[in-house]
């Protein structure tokens, strides 16, 4: 259910009546609140640098904290506190290999805007190696 459900009667713009039930039109187009809320966490956990490297790696080979650790020259609780952060977010899954957890990038995890930021580096990555 959206945030506080109006009538549809009420979403007029008083101040605009070009078209007065343009707002109805849109309120019955938009997702859930829980969409928007999903959609900001994912954004949130990928503005910072160190889980986009993160994620970077974790399209090439399923990864641990202390192989991510060595990756990126991180402390492993620093590994640990980002991989929480992608995880929460739906981004990671986690794997138990004996005493390790092993973390991988869920399926469509690398759709829309975490798979362009994916393609862009690899992207750059080619324009280096081309120099």
């Amino acid at each position: 259910m959206k945030e506080c459900e109006p009538e549809v009667g009420e979403l007029r713009c008083d101040a605009y009546n070009d078209d007065p039930l343009r707002v109805a039109r849109v309120w019955k187009e938009m997702p859930e609140v829980a969409a928007f809320e999903g959609a900001a966490m994912r954004l949130k956990a990928i503005a910072d640098p160190v889980r986009v490297r993160i994620l970077f790696a974790l399209t090439k080979e399923h990864l641990c904290v202390c192989e991510l650790s060595t990756l990126l020259g991180l402390s492993m609780p620093a590994v640990s506190h980002h991989l929480r952060l992608l995880a929460m977010s739906g981004l990671l899954g986690v794997k138990k290999e004996g005493k390790f957890a092993c973390y991988y990038l869920k399926e469509g995890a690398t759709e829309g805007v975490v798979g362009a930021l994916i393609s862009s580096l690899e992207d750059s990555k080619t324009e280096v190696s081309a120099r």
